[in-house]
């Protein structure tokens, strides 16, 4: 038995924050995952949770899905799958999901590593023959405590299995209960595995080795609960600072030439009122709204300061926060046309400030429009098990390419940049959520917001 680690959840407010499910379900459908992957965890529905979150995914993405059971009944990971609108019965009738017994399929092997191997790379080839993407296994590891083998015996098959991944169609998550496994085993597990789910969030493992160093290395480090804390901790801490990188780099550049531009436009209408007499009161209000930009962009880069490490998700009912986004419109474009259609009686999970980002995205399509009296619509559409989509339409030119672009490679240049922060402080709060924004190919004049349907 292992010594106590932690709960999956944790609850004394130290060290980074701990995912949750739809933060898994967002990272595995942005991820390159590698070949093989393991899962830590203590609780069953911790453990339930992310099988079933990476068998879903698997179904998804074309994948057939191999799945070892051992401590869960068949009919409890049936049960489980449903829960998260899989189709099972379908599913198992065309083949694309295969549940069997751990033991047995290790037992067909004669518990030999390579044999089982063999047999891996046989149903990889079957998959892809059948027309599948790939081959996607999910195993509970439990299985070994009902043989006479040594976890020993289990790492070396991890070790020859990852050394054989390369070359195989598969993806492989194995999972381990803390609860189970002692700190040398789990220490060990480690040591073998690329990428590792732990707290619903993935990690890149700093302490995998490959399979060649794995056999000629001796001394490594055991203490498997101080390696998976610092693994969690270093990734959220990359994380952070990837997106504080990005995001600070955008308001640095944005701060610099819009304030420079529009003061050098305030500066130069001073100038020449300064001359005349009586003032140009024309010359005036266009001194007066570079004055409001500059004014506008400040605010906007302070909330970007405020928000850029407090991102927080909630799982919420979508129209409240529709309502709360078009009040907010109506306030500063009292004249503008706000409908919305569709499904809005869905619940989501989005970052906190999801009002804000859809406000701005309506405020920027008000501002696309050449006319006192701007019209747009918002079109909600349920789309299960998965997304919720928003459609902003607007009869006006439709967002620049450049602006596409720049927002597609994450960074801005002196040549290449956005007008504003509005599309960017959108793009940043949906991506809290592993949201998404997007603009159609066809170059209509419309703006697209993909949310994650809350999973209970």
């Amino acid at each position: 038995m292992s010594q106590r680690y932690a709960e999956d959840a944790r609850v004394d407010g130290d060290g980074p924050p701990v995912g949750t499910a739809d933060t898994l379900r967002g990272e595995l459908d942005r991820a390159d995952l590698p070949r093989h992957l393991a899962c830590f965890y203590r609780s069953p529905q911790t453990q339930r949770t992310v099988a079933g979150t990476f068998v879903r995914h698997a179904l998804q993405t074309g994948k057939r899905c191999l799945y070892f059971l051992d401590t869960n009944s068949r009919s409890t990971v049936e049960r489980l799958l449903r829960s998260m609108d899989v189709d099972v019965d379908d599913r198992l009738a065309a083949g694309d999901l295969v549940i069997r017994s751990a033991s047995d399929a290790y037992d067909e092997a004669d518990f030999d590593p390579e044999a089982l191997i063999s047999l891996l790379g046989d149903a990889c080839r079957a998959s892809v023959d059948d027309g599948y993407d790939g081959l996607w296994t999910a195993g509970e590891l439990s299985w070994c405590f009902h043989t006479d083998l040594s976890y020993d015996h289990v790492v070396d098959f991890e070790a020859a299995f990852d050394a054989a991944c390369p070359d195989l169609p598969v993806t492989a998550l194995c999972q381990y209960d803390l609860n189970q496994f002692n700190d040398e085993s789990v220490a060990k597990a480690l040591w073998t595995h690329e990428q590792v789910i732990y707290r619903y969030t993935l990690c890149e493992n700093p302490y995998y080795v490959s399979p060649d160093e794995y056999r000629t290395q001796e001394a490594r480090p055991l203490n498997a609960r101080l390696m998976l804390e610092q693994m969690h901790g270093l990734t959220h801490a990359r994380n952070q600072l990837e997106r504080h990188e990005q995001r600070l780099s955008v308001v640095n550049r944005i701060l610099r030439h819009n304030i420079r531009n529009d003061l050098n436009v305030v500066s130069g209408i001073l100038s020449a009122l300064d001359a005349e007499q009586p003032a140009d009161a024309r010359r005036l209000e266009t001194a007066r709204e570079h004055v409001d930009d500059i004014v506008d962009i400040a605010d906007k880069a302070r909330y970007v300061e405020r928000t850029i490490g407090e991102s927080r998700m909630e799982r919420t009912a979508l129209a409240p926060v529709v309502a709360r986004a078009i009040e907010r419109v109506e306030e500063t474009f009292p004249d503008a046309d706000v409908s919305v259609t569709g499904e809005e009686d869905v619940s989501v999970a989005v970052d906190t400030n999801l009002d804000t980002a859809l406000a701005e995205l309506l405020e920027y399509a008000i501002r696309m429009q050449d006319t006192d009296q701007p019209t747009l619509t918002l079109t909600v559409t349920d789309r299960p098990p998965e997304q919720v989509r928003l459609d902003i339409d607007y009869p006006g030119p439709p967002i620049p390419p450049n602006d596409r672009r720049v927002l597609a490679s994450g960074t801005e240049t002196q040549l290449q940049h956005c007008r504003g922060l509005e599309l960017w402080l959108a793009k940043w709060i949906l991506e809290n959520a592993h949201g998404h924004l997007t603009f159609p190919e066809s170059g209509a004049s419309q703006i697209r917001v993909e949310l994650y349907r809350r999973m209970d």
